[in-house]
């Protein structure tokens, strides 16, 4: 036995003291309660009231899981799932682990929305999570997803069937694709790839040894490519006064809000995350 007994409380001790070399502290105690909320259901109150005892099998799942963190995989991948904006999603090395930041994009735009019943379009759909969330929380919305990426759109589907939802999935390369096959949208959203190339030395290997680099990384030399390309999508995609909505990079808010004031939108705003932090820029589409 490698703890000094079967309490599963007595698995918080060893967790500390495997993971101390790459988690802070706090970061491994979120990581062992997460664990047991996935894999035992208990909260953390429960936990350390449960007085509950593992078996062997059990035993092997922690210091299997704990071997998979010791090589950097996401916490999400080894549970095979998070949590983002109240639902629960599937994730995978097809996906980017949904993050906070995200969440707020979601909740700024169902705040933003006026209407009973908009027609929604999410490009770069990758887990589903923000046209799924979006369709949850908007009952009557027409809401779509585009991807690059066939084994992304698989994850998000199922993501939709598991949360209830209907959502369209499209297979496509914004890049390239015209997207003239959808109808105009009410509110365009994108979290697109806006990670420098040269920020990769500072990124750590739980992203990417394990997140698809394809969702993430950008040139350097061409930072706003996919925003150039999603606005130009937009002006034809967009009813008039629809709405525009972006997750950005937070050194290139001023260059998302020009670029859409150029192609005339109105109303532009780059918004700051709860961190204080550039992190979306709105805007609406003229008459």
């Amino acid at each position: 036995m490698f703890v000094n007994s079967n309490q599963l409380t007595d698995l918080l001790p060893y967790y500390l003291d495997k993971l101390a070399s790459i988690y802070s502290k706090k970061e491994i105690e979120n990581v062992f309660y997460t664990v047991c909320d996935y894999k035992h259901h208990l909260t953390k109150i429960e936990v350390k009231m449960s007085g509950k005892r593992l078996t062997e099998s059990e035993l092997l799942m922690h210091r299997t899981i704990i071997k998979r963190l010791l090589n950097h995989e996401p916490i999400q991948h080894i549970i095979g799932e998070v949590e983002f904006y109240g639902l629960s999603f599937k994730v995978n090395k097809d996906v980017l682990v949904p993050r906070p930041e995200t969440e707020e994009l979601v909740d700024l735009i169902i705040h933003k929305n006026k209407l009973n019943a908009p027609s929604i379009l999410d490009i770069g759909t990758g887990s589903g999570c923000i046209p799924i969330s979006l369709k949850h929380n908007i009952k009557n919305a027409t809401v779509y997803g585009v991807d690059v990426s066939e084994k992304a759109l698989d994850i998000a589907k199922q993501n939709a069937i598991n949360n209830k939802v209907d959502v369209n999935f499209i297979l496509a390369d914004v890049l390239t694709d015209e997207l003239n096959t959808l109808p105009q949208m009410d509110i365009i959203v994108s979290n697109p790839p806006y990670v420098l190339e040269s920020d990769i030395q500072q990124m750590s290997d739980n992203v990417l040894k394990f997140e698809p680099n394809l969702a993430l990384f950008v040139d350097d030399n061409n930072p706003l490519l996919f925003y150039k390309r999603i606005v130009y999508l937009s002006k034809h995609l967009l009813k008039p006064v629809g709405q525009l909505f972006f997750e950005i990079h937070e050194e290139f808010g001023k260059d998302v809000q020009l670029l859409m004031q150029n192609n005339g939108f109105k109303n532009v705003k780059v918004v700051k995350d709860l961190q204080g932090k550039n992190r979306m820029v709105i805007g609406e589409k003229n008459l």
